[in-house]
């Protein structure tokens, strides 16, 4: 048997902090997607955690840690600059048969209403149409007017009002044609 001798763990830095004020012009060429990493999803948790409703409702970093290793596979990260700006959360099913289900689009605080939003969900519908989707629906809470705005926005519209099986209020059902 032949042993292998591994290194001692190496410290990494932490990630220099974004440049919000020289954000580059064109952002949907600068913003590059992938699939998250093991070390993503501690960004991706702790970005769900200190967002709404997960941050209204108490979950933390630990919380979103374990609901997000189950969408995984689902998971687009969006880095710009090598950092972790956002991410959006697609699956091929959902409420809406037949339609894929946009089930997040999370934005870091200091980047919100700057466009990455939009390219969020140019992502989602980008992975929509590579599952062979047609349609794609989400569910938001009717009281989150901006999201509900931008969404509208983007070709979106309510097709049902449902009760959250998670916090028993209501929400919209939305869909668009992709």
């Amino acid at each position: 048997m032949t042993m292998k001798q591994v290194d001692a763990g190496v410290e990494v830095a932490p990630a220099p902090i974004l440049d919000v004020a020289g954000l580059p012009n064109d952002l949907m060429a600068a913003v590059k997607f992938g699939l998250p990493t093991d070390e993503d999803m501690t960004a991706v948790a702790d970005l769900r955690a200190g967002s709404e409703p997960w941050k209204s409702r108490g979950e933390t970093q630990e919380d979103s840690l374990k609901a997000l290793t189950q969408l995984k596979p689902f998971i687009h990260v969006a880095k710009l600059q090598s950092q972790l700006v956002g991410y959006v959360t697609v699956e091929r099913d959902g409420p809406v048969p037949g339609a894929a289900y946009l089930r997040n689009i999370v934005v870091k605080p200091e980047l919100r209403r700057k466009g990455l939003g939009n390219i969020l969900l140019e992502q989602a519908l980008k992975a929509a149409r590579d599952m062979y989707r047609k349609t794609i629906a989400l569910r938001v809470d009717p009281s989150n007017s901006p999201a509900v705005s931008f969404y509208r926005k983007e070709g979106f519209t309510t097709v049902a009002t449902v009760v959250s099986k998670k916090s028993g209020k209501l929400r919209l059902l939305m869909s668009r044609e992709l």
